[in-house]
């Protein structure tokens, strides 16, 4: 059908394999890393924080159940002159797994609301029914 030699068609193969590998690797890598900064906020919070962000519940914000409120905890925030990057961490009880957010807001309203290290702030979340999971949307 293609006129192709035994030699020709491993080839080919060869290359379609490396290539999947090489993107294997890849995606492992990114995971990886992600759930090494999601460790190191974790093993920097106290276990009373964490406790009472698993007792955090969803507050449906419309009849459908996708926009919701809840608290997220800072675990971390960056600031310059111009805007503040927060490392917000969620607990999914489905899941039964903490997973985290970033949030860049300007740096005077981090400052005017007086945000700080393991801070409980109100969160707008979005549900993602693919994911199962509530998608951070912004900081209320």
């Amino acid at each position: 059908m293609w006129n192709l030699s035994v030699g020709e068609l491993l080839l080919y193969l060869l290359i379609g394999v490396v290539i999947c590998l090489v993107f294997a690797a890849v995606i492992f890598f990114i995971a990886k890393k992600d759930g090494a900064k999601l460790e190191d906020l974790l093993s920097g919070i106290p276990e009373d924080k964490l406790e009472l962000l698993k007792a955090e519940e969803y507050q449906p914000l419309d009849s459908k159940g996708v926009k919701c409120a809840t608290r997220g905890l800072i675990a971390a925030m960056n600031s310059d002159e111009k805007k503040a990057t927060i490392h917000l961490i969620f607990f999914n009880a489905p899941r039964q797994e903490f997973y985290d957010q970033t949030a860049k807001i300007p740096a005077a309203e981090a400052k005017g609301k007086g945000f700080k290290q393991f801070d409980m702030v109100p969160c707008e979340m979005k549900y993602d029914k693919e994911m199962h999971i509530h998608e951070f949307k912004k900081i209320m």
